[in-house]
C-alpha cells in the first residue's frame, strides 16, 4: 500500500505541546547542560517527530537480495529497527532541508532536543521498538563521542560528532533493511540494545524527580459531562 499510494501523517499539536512542556522541559532542566538547554525547543521536538514519521514512509520495504520484504525477512526485530532507522533518517533529513534554508531554527536545537528526546523515549523500556531503539541509538552515539557528560550528570551534544554518528547508524540500519540481515540486527541489539548502569543512574534520577514518562488524556462521556 505504501509503494502504491505513499503515506500521509496526522500530529496532534497539543497533544506534543503537553509532552514537551511536562516531560522534554524537565528532562532537559536535569540532563542537558545548561549552555545548551535553550536549544530544547518545541519547534525543534516538532519537527524532529515529523521527519521521524516521514522517514517511516521513505524507508526500505523489499529486500535487495531476494528475501522478500524486510517485515518477514526481520520478524519480530522488524519493528525495533525499524523505529531506530526512522529516528536517525528523520535527522539525517532535517539537517539537510535545514542546510538548504527549508526549516527555521539553529542546527543545534534539533540536535539537542533530539538527544533530551532519546531520554524521554528510552524510558518506554527495552519492551516497547521504541525504547529498544532509542537504547541502540543512545550506546551507538556515546561510543562515538556525539555527547559528552560531564562531571555534574550533564550532557552535552558534540555537533560535529553527532553529525558523523548519524550518518553512520543511518547506513547501518538501511544496509541491515535492505539485506534482510536477522542475524545481523540481533546482533547489533545484544550489542547496544542494553540499559548500561550510567545511564540507569541518570534515568533513576528522572524518575526522583516525577517527571512522568508519559502523558495521560482523560477523555469520554464523564469529562464530557455527557453521563
Amino acid at each position: 500500500m505504501q509503494l502504491e499510494k505513499g503515506t500521509r501523517r496526522l500530529q496532534l499539536k497539543n497533544a506534543m505541546r503537553a509532552k514537551f512542556d511536562a516531560i522534554m522541559v524537565p528532562i532537559a532542566g536535569e540532563l542537558i547542560a545548561p549552555d545548551q538547554r535553550k536549544h530544547v525547543t518545541f519547534d525543534a521536538f516538532f519537527a524532529n517527530t515529523m521527519f521521524h514519521e516521514v522517514a517511516h514512509g521513505l524507508g526500505i520495504k523489499n529486500t535487495v537480495n531476494g528475501r522478500g520484504t524486510v517485515r518477514d525477512a526481520l520478524k519480530e526485530l522488524g519493528s525495533g529497527i525499524e523505529e531506530g532507522k526512522a529516528d536517525v533518517l528523520g535527522l539525517y533529513m532535517v539537517t539537510r532541508l535545514q542546510q538548504q534554508g527549508e526549516l527555521d531554527g539553529a542546527l543545534e536545537d534539533f540536535y539537542v532536543t533530539f538527544l533530551a528526546g532519546i531520554f524521554r523515549s528510552v524510558r518506554f523500556g527495552a519492551a516497547s521498538a521504541h525504547g529498544q531503539a532509542n537504547m541502540v541509538r543512545f550506546n551507538f552515539f556515546a561510543d562515538r563521542g556525539a555527547f559528552t557528560r560531564d562531571e555534574q550528570g550533564y550532557y552535552r551534544v558534540d555537533m560535529p560528532a553527532m553529525r558523523r554518528a548519524v550518518d553512520e547508524l543511518s547506513g547501518v540500519l538501511l544496509k541491515l533493511q535492505g539485506d534482510g540481515d536477522y542475524a545481523g540486527v540481533q546482533k547489533l541489539g545484544d550489542e547496544l540494545g542494553v540499559l548500561r548502569p550510567q545511564l540507569q543512574a541518570d534515568l533513576d534520577r528522572l524518575s526522583s524527580r516525577a517527571i512522568p514518562v508519559d502523558v495521560a488524556f482523560t477523555q469520554g462521556k464523564s469529562v464530557l459531562g455527557l453521563d
